[in-house]
């Protein structure tokens, strides 16, 4: 016995010590895990952030860089927090809280929201909220989708059996308890258990009258907003109204900017499209949304701007700039479940220019393909593997780029 104990002792201190030295060098990996730059063109640059000044200079590795010479700013590996709060805040400009607490009284909304804390906001700048869990493709977000507003009342949506039932009324008040609105002129109420959510008559900003920059949080929230600067330690930004908020560095997992060098395909007409399904059922392609109508979300990491195609999509786009590079971020959507196997294809007129095969549950990734002389790009997708089961194939921040050259 004594004999096969000691083996078996040694193996456990081994395995133990191991495990020791695995998890030492996975946090020390950590630890040295770095923030970076992504420049318009593509080049990385990565080293710590010292600051972000007033006038838009971005300083890291000793040198100063432009906000608008930049399309993403990528701080070091962020621990993701359980977001507990099921409810969503969404603005006019297309900011999304994360939020739990939320209620109305004279005309300012209130909310906590993860990391950040209270949030005061006057309700001519909200657009939306939502109590509960997202109910995919139900009324609240058809009616959250459409940026103009179609009437001059607020939208509230209840909860009662397998659809939401909408009411017309002007919300006057919301606390722990209770949602109260105006409905011809006589007060209703809601128990908030039963209250789902609410689009407001206040509409959706044009996209460019929205902030140029969009900030991913820790916890899932999204901020549209306007960098002021950036101490080290917080970044002050603003969101609308002149509305002005601080936000922790160590919350920041990604901040997308725009640039006006940079055209985003989602906003142009197309010359030609066409989508010829194999043995799924036919799915028109979507701008800023992936194929199945839901926000583009690749790994976790969601995108605001892109493009969403099944495989047998082709759409053709003018290159009118002229610009001379394409770039996007491709991968397989996360609502394909980690599904999913096809062909990612770039052409100027008839010339192929890039062709890359990518599987579901892969990471984004990023691509240049340099159009010049190409006055038509044409995007397609074709089936790999699996033919076109699960295709949810998405581009995601497609734009043309003017470079420096």
């Amino acid at each position: 016995m004594n004999k096969l104990s000691l083996p078996y002792v040694l193996m456990m201190r081994l395995s133990l010590a191991w495990l020791i030295i695995t998890f030492v060098l996975v946090a020390f990996s950590y630890a040295g895990e770095k923030s970076r730059v992504i420049t318009l063109e593509g080049e990385i640059i990565e080293g710590e952030i010292e600051s972000i000044t007033a006038n838009g200079l971005v300083n890291i590795k000793d040198q100063d860089l432009t906000l608008d010479g930049l399309r993403s700013i990528i701080p070091g590996e962020r621990s993701e927090t359980t977001d507990l709060s099921e409810g969503k805040v969404i603005l006019i400009c297309g900011s999304e809280f994360s939020a739990s607490g939320i209620s109305l009284l004279d005309e300012e909304v209130v909310f906590k929201s993860p990391g950040i804390g209270k949030v005061e906001l006057p309700i001519d700048a909200v657009r939306a909220f939502r109590f509960g869990k997202l109910k995919r493709g139900s009324r609240f977000q058809k009616g959250l989708l459409r940026w103009e507003a179609a009437k001059e009342v607020d939208s509230i949506f209840v909860s009662g059996g397998a659809e939401l039932q909408e009411v017309d009324g002007l919300i006057e008040q919301i606390d722990a308890n209770f949602l109260v609105f105006d409905r011809d002129q006589k007060l209703q109420t809601v128990p908030l258990p039963r209250a789902y959510g609410a689009v407001l008559a206040s509409p959706l900003l044009k996209e460019d009258e929205r902030p140029s920059c969009v900030l991913s949080l820790v916890g899932g929230t999204r901020v549209k907003a306007d960098i002021v600067s950036y101490d080290g330690k917080m970044v002050e930004i603003t969101i609308v109204e002149n509305v002005k908020m601080n936000v922790p560095w160590e919350l920041v997992k990604r901040i997308g900017l725009k640039s006006a060098r940079l055209e985003y395909l989602s906003d142009l007409d197309v010359i030609k499209e066409e989508v010829r399904p194999i043995i799924t059922f036919r799915r028109a392609w979507q701008r800023d949304l992936t194929v199945t109508g839901l926000p583009i979300k690749i790994k976790d990491q969601i995108y605001d701007r892109g493009l969403g195609f099944s495989s047998g999509t082709y759409v053709t786009f003018p290159n009118e700039g002229p610009y001379d590079l394409f770039i996007a971020e491709i991968g397989i959507d996360d609502d394909a479940l980690g599904r999913g196997d096809c062909e990612f294809v770039v052409r100027g007129g008839t010339q192929e220019l890039f062709r890359k095969r990518v599987r579901g549950g892969e990471s984004a990734l990023l691509i240049k393909v340099d159009i010049t002389g190409h006055n038509q790009v044409t995007l397609e997708v074709d089936p790999g593997k699996d033919l076109d089961i699960a295709d949810h194939a998405d581009w995601a921040d497609a734009c043309f780029l003017q470079t420096s050259k």
